[in-house]
């Protein structure tokens, strides 16, 4: 009998810091927040705007459009319902973003999305026709372009305040945008294309002002003076690591019987025919999941096991 060990280890909760960083923290939290005439300033947000803006030209230029350039508009303060209806229609990435208390979002008109894909592909990035929904294709590449963006927002924010972005929804419905009600107010900074055929599209990244205050200690959220950075830190990169976590995925594709004689006469080359039914369940850990099959070697979702769902709680 043999002990097998376990593949998975739960990362140590970090020290928290001492009291001599207390001074770099002051700092930090006075550049992101002074006060301002009309209510907050955030000069600190300048230089991430100016860093996000660069990366994201090296971006669009990497993606097909190699004379690309973004210029960056003045930051505004606006309620979210203003801002999605703004917007609209287009696609909105949300990224959970420790420690501070509040998502970043960002959000960008559905026709860039559609002109980066066709541009992508070898395309001249000329709409055909506007479209109320994405393809499979246009789905996965919004989905890239938001983890390509998430990373940009991490290394525009560097040693100024360091955040964790991580995506957590793509979405075109800004109903979806769990977590920021109507009237809530953003920092919206917007970075427009010029040149070719993105000329005039822009993109636009959006912080809670409640978050950011919470951050600077100006007005932290109701949990934020119980919990350390020490202790989001440790939940963020727990989290990251269950999500790692690899499960085996089991399906019965065909049951088919034979006659012991037909068995026994077995031969090479001989061939057993199979039916597959339409829908084949697929057993991933515990939860099964019912779905039919997609193209040759893929399997398309069509149910899953709402009582299971229902006793873990989701």
């Amino acid at each position: 009998m043999t002990a097998k060990t376990n593949p998975f280890k739960a990362p140590k909760a970090p020290a928290a810091k001492v009291a001599s960083g207390a001074a770099g923290d002051d700092a930090k939290a006075s550049l992101l927040l002074r006060k301002a005439e009309s209510g907050y300033a955030f000069p600190l947000l300048d230089g991430v705007a100016n860093q996000f803006a660069r990366s994201l030209r090296e971006l669009v230029r990497a993606l097909g459009a190699p004379t690309v350039q973004v210029e960056r508009q003045a930051a505004e303060v606006v309620r979210f319902a203003d801002w999605t209806a703004a917007a609209a229609p287009a696609i909105f990435w949300r990224y959970h973003a420790p420690p501070m208390k509040g998502p970043v979002l960002l959000a960008g008109a559905r026709p860039l999305i559609l002109q980066l894909v066709d541009i992508f592909y070898g395309g001249k990035g000329q709409l055909a026709a506007e479209r109320d929904e994405l393809t499979d294709a246009e789905d996965r590449f919004a989905a890239r372009l938001g983890r390509d963006m998430g990373l940009q927002i991490a290394t525009a924010w560097g040693d100024k305040f360091a955040i964790a972005p991580e995506l957590d929804c793509v979405t075109g419905d800004p109903a979806k945008l769990a977590a920021v009600r109507a009237d809530d107010e953003l920092l919206v900074q917007r970075f427009v294309l010029r040149g070719g055929p993105l000329d005039g599209r822009s993109i636009a990244c959006a912080y809670p002002v409640a978050a950011l205050r919470g951050i600077a200690g100006a007005e932290p959220t109701p949990d934020a003076r119980d919990t350390s950075p020490a202790d989001a830190a440790w939940k963020a990169t727990l989290s990251g690591a269950l999500k790692e976590v690899r499960l085996p995925v089991r399906s019965v594709l065909a049951r088919p019987e034979i006659s012991l004689v037909k068995l026994l006469g077995l031969e090479v080359g001989d061939i057993i025919p199979l039916t597959i039914p339409r829908n084949v369940p697929v057993t991933v850990a515990q939860p099964q999941f019912r779905g039919r099959q997609h193209r040759r070697s893929q399997w398309k979702c069509s149910h899953n096991d709402r009582a299971y769902r229902k006793r873990i709680g989701s």
